[in-house]
């Protein structure tokens, strides 16, 4: 075996081919790429990936959502497949089809019932949210720290009792606060360039170079007006808060005269 290896020649070295059919530099040796890995089938959905019926419900899916070219009246737009049918539905239960009026009703019955599940959901677990972390935020306060690592802040969360909506006025994630600081940083760095290019663009109105500036300037400002809303609404709870702590009580006086005056 050993002599067969040093009477090999450079030629018939596998390792080592006639320069014939070597790779060309810069030539990749399987200009077609690597093939395409194939998709692993879903554990439990069988060997038709899924079954019929699964594939036919996804098919389904994309089909409602396909634009669809519809005219109303001169009007020419693309809207999902589904919103074509369910006005196609509105527009024969409008003209006495009462199959089709039953269908709409159970369709907005379903939504709605669900709609009002999920807003009930959110509104239970914005409540649970401030009750469990309004206590930490306040304990930092009154020890003069800075507030805690979580989002969104408590006193973000605003609960409109009469309505049940639950609406967020502040960051809700680190990141979404730190972006949010790098703004209003900005906005405070461009303070004095919008008031120049205010008063420049009251002397020059048609000047677009100063209308886009300023454009762009103005969202700066429009941030700081709102984030100072904000700063007052955080306040006016916080001092809303002070207000109803319970103050320690105060100590007894005796009265002059008493039985226990010595």
């Amino acid at each position: 075996m050993s002599s067969n290896k040093q009477n090999r020649t450079a030629s018939t070295n596998y390792r080592k081919p006639p320069v014939e059919h070597q790779f060309k530099k810069g030539t990749s040796g399987n200009p077609k790429g690597r093939p395409p890995k194939k998709k692993a089938v879903q554990p439990g959905f069988g060997a038709l990936g899924g079954g019929i019926a699964d594939r036919l419900g996804a098919m389904a899916l994309d089909e409602a959502g396909r634009p669809v070219t519809i005219r109303e009246g001169d009007k020419v737009s693309e809207i999902p497949a589904m919103q074509a049918l369910l006005r196609t539905m509105f527009r024969a239960a409008a003209q006495g089809d009462t199959k089709a009026g039953r269908q709409l009703l159970e369709v907005i019955a379903r939504a709605e019932s669900a709609r009002t599940a999920k807003a009930v959901e959110v509104l239970q677990f914005s409540h649970q949210y401030k009750e469990k972390y309004a206590p930490i935020f306040e304990k930092h306060e009154r020890e003069g720290l800075d507030p805690p690592d979580i989002y969104p802040d408590p006193d973000d969360v605003i609960i409109n009792e009469a309505t049940g909506e639950v609406t967020i006025d502040g960051p809700k994630t680190k990141d979404e606060a730190g972006a949010r600081k790098a703004v209003r940083q900005q906005a405070l760095e461009s303070m004095e360039r919008y008031f120049e290019v205010k008063a420049a663009l009251a002397k020059k109105p048609t000047n677009r170079a100063l209308r886009r500036e300023f454009k762009e300037l103005k969202k700066y400002q429009d941030f700081l007006k709102e984030d100072s809303e904000r700063d007052a609404r955080r306040e006016a709870l916080r001092q809303a808060r002070r207000a109803l702590e319970a103050k320690p009580p105060e100590p007894n006086k005796r009265r002059r005269g008493s039985k226990n005056d010595g």
